[in-house]
């Protein structure tokens, strides 16, 4: 039986690591996709949640105002300013959380990887301590 030629094992290794990074980056496109769509879906509905809480804001802030302002006249304003800037603030505040807290884009990816890198050293590895082996 004839041994595989060395040239023919450089093949296979560039054919199977070709196949391996087009299958990465295959998976990366669905990810990167994925993303896109989530996102884009995320800032429709923030968009059109804005719209409606802003015209709920606007129409309820006229009718306090109208209601309160012959007892309290401009107090009712800045009680209603008071109320936006804190309900801003912890909006804000909870937004940056939940941004910090987001995992990075293409983590699953990365993770794969990382998989890949470490069951291609440690096969060269074998391969080298095999070929060491066999020359003593």
């Amino acid at each position: 039986m004839a041994s595989a030629s060395p040239l023919d094992a450089v093949r296979r290794l560039s054919a199977a690591t070709v196949n391996l990074l087009l299958s990465r980056a295959e998976f990366a496109s669905l990810e990167l996709a994925q993303a896109r769509a989530q996102v884009l879906r995320w800032f429709t509905l923030s968009l059109l949640v804005m719209v409606l809480l802003l015209l709920t804001l606007i129409i309820g802030s006229a009718l306090l105002t109208v209601a309160l302002w012959p007892q309290l006249g401009w107090i009712t304003l800045a009680v209603l300013l008071a109320v936006y800037a804190l309900g801003a603030w912890l909006v804000l505040r909870k937004l940056m959380g939940e941004v910090a807290a987001a995992p990075p884009v293409l983590s699953e990816t990365l993770h794969e990887l990382s998989n890949d890198r470490d069951v291609f050293i440690a096969r060269v590895r074998q391969s080298a301590d095999e070929a060491g082996g066999e020359a003593r």
